[in-house]
Formats: C-alpha cells, structure tokens, sequence
C-alpha cells in the first residue's frame, strides 16, 4: 500500500510538474509573441505617422509658395489661377488654394464648388476665426480643422499670413490659405491596406475649445487595450495616431494545453524517464530563443544579419578599434538593373537571384567577416582586421566576378552585376551611421561610372552630394519662380534651303550664374524625379510657341522636344500631352517628340507602348543621337517612328573620317528604305553640308545655319539662301548670308 501511494504521488508530482512548466512555456511563449506584435505595431504607428506628418507638410508648404509670390508681386498676385494650378498639380493633396487680402477671400482655385467662399470673411464670418487670429498674432501658418467643410466632406485648412514691407515696418497683407480634405490626406498613408489585414486605427486630437479629446478618424473596428500611440505635429497643435491588431492566441492555448495535458500524463506513466524531461524542455526552449533571435537579427528571405544587427555589429566593431587599434572597411553593394529583372521575371525569381547573391557574398568572405542585407537589393559587407584599402579592393573585385558569373533562374539563366561603394575606418569616419552615408556615397559613384565596378569614398563625394542637393532646391525654386526658358535652332530642309521645323532646347536663367545650359543640371533633375515637371513644362512651353506662330499668321512649322527617359516611364505621360493639344487647340502633327536610341533600348516594350500611343494622336516621333547607342537599323522597323536623327560625333568629322562618310552615307541610305526621314546635326562646315546635301540627308541643323534661338527671333526666320540642291557645292559666302526678315 506504501509503494501504491508514492507510486501514486511520484506520479501526481510528475503530473503537476510537468504539466506546469508546459503552461509556463506557453506562457512564455505568448509573451513573446505580444513582444514581437509591439514592436511591430509601434515601427507600423512610426511609420503611418511620419506619412501623415510628411504628406501635410508638403500640402501646406503650397501657402508657403503662395505667400512667396504675394510678397514677390508686393501684394499684386496675377495670375493666380494658373500659378494656382501648377502648384496643386506639382505638390499635389491640396483641394483648392485661397487668397484672402484682409482676411476676406477674394480668390479660389479651382472655384467649381467653392463658390461659397468668396467673400468670406476669416477674422469675423469664420467658425474657426480663432486659428486666423493666432496666425497674425504669431505671424506663422495655423492649422484649422479638421472639422466638416460647407463642401460637405471633412477636412482641415491651412492659414499663412502674409505681411509686406511697408516704409520699414511689417504691415498684414491677408492669408494664403489651403485646404485640404482629410481623406485625401490618408489617402497617401497605408491605412486602408492595414485595416483589411485587421489593424485597427483612430486619429484624435484636444479640441482647440473644448480642450477634450476629438476622435475625428477611425476605422470600423474598434481598438483593443494593447494599442499603440504616436504624436504626429501639425502646425499650432498635435494629433495623435493610435493602432492595435487583436491576436487571438485561443487556439495556440488550447492546442499548448492539450500537448502539456498529454506529455504530463504520459511521463506520469513513465516515471523513469522523467529525469529526461527536464533535458528535453531545455532544448525546446533553447531552440525557440534561438529562432526569435533569427527573426530579431536576420533578414528572413537571405539569412544574412538586417540592418538592425549589421548597424550593431559595425558600431561593436568600431568601439574594437578605438580600444584595440586596427581598421575596418564597410562596403554597400547595390545590384545593377536588378528592378528590371524582378520586373520581367517575376518576384519569385528575384527572391532566388538575391538568396544566390547572399550565399556567393558568404563564401566570398571570411567567416569573420559580417555580410547583411539592407533591404530590396542592397547589401553591406564589413570585412574587419584588414590591413589596408588594397585588401578591400582584392575582395571587392572578387564579389564583382562572382555576382556576374551566371545564375540559373526557374525558367532561365541570368547575369547581374553589382556596384561597390567602399569607405575605411578610422580614416573616413568614426560612427556607424557615418560610414554608411560614406559607403552609400561611393556605391552611386560606381553607378555614374558605368555600374559593376567600385569606387572608394572620398570628401569630393561629399561635396558632390551637397551640391546636389543645393542645385535640387535652386531647381525646384526655378520651377515655381518660372525661370527656365526655351530657346529654337532651326532644321533645314536639303531641298529647298527654308526652315522645316524648329528643335525647342532648355535654358534656365538662374538668377546669380545667368544663363545655364541643361548640361549643368538635367542630371540632377533625372535624379530627383524634377525632370517630369520640367519636361512638362518645356512641351507646354513648345506648344505656347506654335500658338505664336500660328497667330502669326505665317507657315506654321513643327517644333521638336527631346523626352526624358523618367518621362517615358510615366503611365500618364500620352494622356497628358494629349490634354496639352486640346487646350491650347494645338495640331498632334505640328509636335515631335525626340527619344534617344539609348533610352529606346533601355526598355523596348515600355518604349512601344508609348510610341504607340503617342502615333494614335498623331503626333510624330524621332530618334535622337542615333549611332550612339545599341540598337541596328533592323530592329527600328520596329518602331512606328517618323524621323531618325544621326549624330553629331558622326558628323563633326565628315571632312577627314572616310569611315564616318561611309556610315553616314549607308544609314542615310538604308534609313530612306524604311520610308523615314533623315536629320543630320552638329552642321558646322560648307564641306560637312556639301557631302550631306550629295547622298541625299533630307534635314539638316546645326551652328553653320543657326545657332539657338529666342522665341521673337525664331519667329522671323526663314532659311539660307543659295543652299543648292545639286551635287556642285554652293558658293560659302552665299550660304552664309541669312535670309531672315
């Protein structure tokens, strides 16, 4: 009976014990998982509040250029609809933009559906009468709202208060003001999305009467207790962001209870191996530390660390350095035209090039060495001990040819380059995020050179990239200060000696270095994404110049525009030029538009695409700098284009170069076949225009007809006289005697 009673107990006891720690593990296990769901959530809050909080400002910032230019006209704003208009389409978010004088408005764009507001008076009229007052008081922009609109829709407005100059003094000229409907504002963030996949939201602010707290969005389902808030600032206040996402952890407790239940009652059966158990749980929880570790430390698709451990690791071995001595290099590897393989082979296939491209990086380096993955395609490496920036070079030079060797995909074999930035420690800088802006730096230098290479970091590169971003800022007051400008070089015809048509070249007259040619910043604009608006801006600009010519009441000749290729990658780009030509009531025909061979090979589907939709309405197309690129003759058969354009590095030489006069004679000729049109540019001699008149060249444009010109001298050009169309070179005094009115 004694040995039936502690059997009994022995068996109880281990039962309970064991049965416990399977609860405990459970229990651990849930806080974990809460754990990894709050710093989930409070990265996912930081996020969709930095969105609302970037996205406002840049909303707002159009009174800023609103208030700008009240003050430039010394309160005498014309224009204001346009200017209005540029400005909502390039910031974009702002409903309608307001000028009040006084504080009463007096202008709205656009005015369809807001009639109501002219007239209204801000400082007495105006339920939120209150924020207009703080702006004057504190001379800043306020932010009213949100609250319901007479328009019938929520949102906020904001005020800038405008002051001139008045005999030395700051006298209140009125408001600039923008309003901005609240969803059109969360239209920009990631709301929407999180809330289909359960996050729940609300925005809230104090009330600026009451004081109490203003819930003014939400979603449908209503957070729980374990939500997450972040402030988000707003002009003259705060709102405040609040997340949760419920997990139900009901079923992970009943299937952990349901394990501990039958794991404890089979070894309370089996006492003897009840002195393995405790083992057993040991490893259990050891390998669940261990891959929690993994999903904190590492990149989940490669296995390489992630920026948060690389970041760690490279500031560790930094501290090593400064306590030890000895150096360290940090590269940052960037694939080349990865997005263009991803895109035409699928994601699946991308996953697999950047897992191939993570295990050649392990096996390129030491196992000392830390590789990680900073997210897309880009990648770090530290490789640490080394003894100088030759050994770098060696390893750097070593991933270059093991990236490129080939990679077999799921249904076909690819090659991929990489381009290297490198930058050394202590040398180039003395914290992490330092050496990462260095390393970054000197990645774009590799790209600039021509991709698959590497560069090392140096101050030039610092340099570079602040004076890029101050020429990024002169170009988008430019662009808002309207001071680019178009000049014509005109295009001859062969046969009869008068202009064909004009080629609209940019220039920006920056007000401190004078006249710029676009060599000096179509870079940095291609670069920054500015170049949409400014290539909108010059189509327009061309389109202004036809109108001119043909209020002139004279032949009306077409006007070339050289495309971007960030212009060819817009999906609205047809659509718009399209808008452009019924506004201004501008013939399709009377407009060509310039692609480079380059740009027309870099992606040729794209590029047919749009060449299609741009023939359907009836515009023409040229290929620019033909010769320079890649592409043959067969394949622009193609291609619906117009007019191909040959090169001036083709032409310069004609007189001395028998090769060039045999390519430029067999394009000429193989070109007609196709039934295009032939432009010769770069013209700067009699003998260059005589060989080209002799094979046939249809066009011709360059100095030794006319150099650029402005819009009221352009208008009066005709031509040269004496230009002959027989084999017999034209007398060069003759020829150089223009006929222009």
């Amino acid at each position: 009976m004694l040995t039936f009673r502690l059997s009994s107990l022995y068996t109880l006891m281990a039962f309970v014990c064991v049965f416990a720690a399977g609860g405990y593990y459970i229990h651990l296990s849930i806080v974990a998982d809460r754990k990894d769901q709050q710093l989930l959530m409070e990265e996912v809050v930081s996020v969709q509040a930095a969105s609302i909080e970037r996205r406002l400002t840049r909303s707002l910032s159009s009174t800023y250029i609103l208030a700008q230019e009240v003050r430039r006209s010394n309160g005498q704003f014309r224009d204001f609809d346009n200017f209005a208009a540029e400005v909502i389409q390039t910031l974009g978010g702002v409903s309608s933009l307001q000028l009040a004088p006084d504080g009463i408005t007096r202008q709205i764009y656009p005015l369809a559906g807001n009639e109501k507001g002219i007239g209204h008076n801000l400082l007495v009229s105006d339920k939120r009468k209150k924020e207009a007052w703080e702006a004057i008081e504190s001379k800043a922009l306020t932010l009213a709202g949100p609250f319901m609109l007479v328009q019938g829709r929520l949102g906020m407005v904001g005020r800038n208060p405008v002051f001139l100059e008045n005999d030395g003094e700051q006298q209140f000229w009125g408001f600039a003001t923008a309003l901005i409907y609240l969803d059109d504002l969360l239209s920009f963030t990631e709301l929407d999305q999180l809330k289909q996949k359960g996050y729940a939201f609300q925005l809230s602010r104090l009330h600026p009467d009451t004081g109490k707290v203003d819930i003014f969005a939400r979603s449908s389902n209503e957070l729980d207790r374990q939500q997450v808030r972040k402030r988000v600032k707003v002009p003259n206040g705060e709102w405040t962001i609040a997340m949760s996402r419920p997990i139900d952890f009901t079923f992970q407790i009943i299937v952990g209870l349901t394990l501990s239940l039958i794991t404890a009652s089979v070894f309370a059966l089996l006492i003897r191996r009840i002195l393995l158990e405790p083992e057993r749980l040991r490893e259990l929880v050891k390998k669940q530390t261990f891959q929690l570790e993994q999903l904190a430390f590492n990149d989940e698709l490669t296995g390489l660390a992630n920026r948060r451990f690389l970041t760690e690791q490279l500031e560790q071995a930094l501290l090593n350095i400064r306590r030890e001595g000895g150096s360290l290099a940090l590269m940052y590897l960037d694939l080349d035209d990865f997005k263009r393989i991803n895109d035409s082979t699928g994601h699946e296939d991308g996953d697999r090039l950047l897992t191939e491209v993570a295990r050649r990086l392990k096996a390129t380096v030491r196992e000392t060495d830390i590789v990680g993955r900073l997210g897309g395609d880009e990648f770090a490496i530290i490789l640490v001990n080394i003894n100088d920036a030759d050994n770098a070079r060696i390893v750097a030079e070593k991933i270059i040819a093991n990236i490129g060797m080939p990679v077999q995909l799921a249904q076909n074999e690819t090659v991929i380059g990489t381009s290297i930035g490198i930058t050394l420690a202590p040398e180039d800088g003395s914290s992490g995020g330092e050496l990462l802006r260095n390393a970054d730096l000197a990645m774009y230098s590799s790209k600039r050179a021509g991709k698959n290479q590497l560069s090392f970091y140096n101050k030039e590169m610092q340099e570079q990239a602040l004076a890029s971003i101050r020429l990024e800022e002169e170009l988008r007051r430019a662009l808002c200060r309207q001071e680019f400008v178009l000049v014509f070089q005109p295009i001859i015809s062969f046969s009869s000696g008068k202009i064909a048509k004009f080629e609209a070249l940019l220039r920006w007259k920056q007000p401190e270095r004078g006249m710029q040619s676009p060599g000096t910043f179509i870079a940095v604009a291609e670069q920054t994404g500015l170049i949409v608006p400014i290539g909108y801006w010059v189509i327009e600009a061309a389109c202004h110049f036809i109108r001119q010519q043909m209020q002139a009441d004279r032949s009306v000749k077409p006007v070339a525009v050289n495309l971007s290729v960030c212009q060819l990658r817009e999906a609205e780009f047809a659509d718009r030029v399209e808008s452009l030509l019924l506004r201004l009531n501008i013939p399709p025909a009377l407009l060509v538009l310039e692609i480079t061979e380059s740009m027309l090979m870099e992606n040729v589907e794209l590029a047919m695409v749009l060449i299609g939709k741009l023939k359907g309405l009836g515009i023409r197309i040229s290929i620019d700098d033909f010769g320079t690129g890649y592409s043959s003759l067969s394949q622009l058969r193609h291609f619906p284009v117009d007019i191909l354009k040959i090169d001036r590095s083709f032409v310069m030489d004609l007189e001395n170069s028998p090769i060039d006069r045999q390519m430029v004679e067999a394009i000429t000729a193989m070109v007609h076949k196709l039934g295009l049109k032939v432009i010769a540019e770069g013209i700067e001699t009699v003998e260059q225009m005589q060989f080209l008149n002799k094979i046939g060249c249809d066009y011709a444009q360059g100095f030794l007809f006319a150099r650029p010109l402005p819009p009221e001298q352009a208008l009066q050009y005709t031509g040269y006289a004496g230009l002959a169309t027989s084999e017999k070179a034209p007398d060069a005094d003759r020829l150089l005697m223009a006929t222009a009115r």
